[in-house]
């Protein structure tokens, strides 16, 4: 009885370590709003230990699973519409940067979790969307990052 008490112990001692050691820590997330659509996502690529990554480097492979059918979040927007991004908390401790086309919307990294524009009156959104991102890091440092695609509503 004893013996197989202590046998059934070690098992799910076993299965529990085996289970956890297979557990990742999520990539931080980001959140983008426009009208009544919201889409969350964490971080396409990530770095946990604080070193650089190459976004350019991400973003090709990023590009390279949507074709394979990942998914990238769609946003559709209006001209003239406020689009506005929600980072977590070590998101804005890093700093963060949103691009749209891999153009800075901001001349400085934001440090707070929420940032708003609104989307020119005069540019319409073309058919195949726009890519924003969300780079977080400091310039020439960058941590992580976020692809959405902007579309036409």
């Amino acid at each position: 009885m004893m013996r197989a008490r202590t046998a059934t112990v070690l098992a799910g001692s076993a299965i529990l370590v085996l289970s956890l050691a297979g557990c990742d820590k999520p990539n931080p997330g980001a959140s983008v709003f426009s009208g009544t659509t919201s889409q969350f996502q964490r971080a396409s690529c990530w770095s946990f230990t604080g070193e650089a990554i190459d976004p350019a480097a991400c973003a090709k492979d990023v590009v390279g699973s949507a074709l394979e059918g990942a998914r990238i979040p769609k946003i559709p927007v209006v001209p003239g519409q406020v689009i506005g991004i929600s980072v977590d908390p070590v998101v804005a401790d890093e700093g963060w940067v949103p691009q749209v086309n891999s153009q800075n919307l901001t001349q400085s990294p934001i440090t707070s979790t929420y940032f708003r524009f609104t989307y020119p009156e005069f540019q319409s959104v073309p058919e195949e969307g726009i890519l924003l991102q969300i780079v977080a890091g400091k310039e020439g440092a960058s941590r992580g990052v976020w692809f959405y695609r902007l579309m036409p509503s």
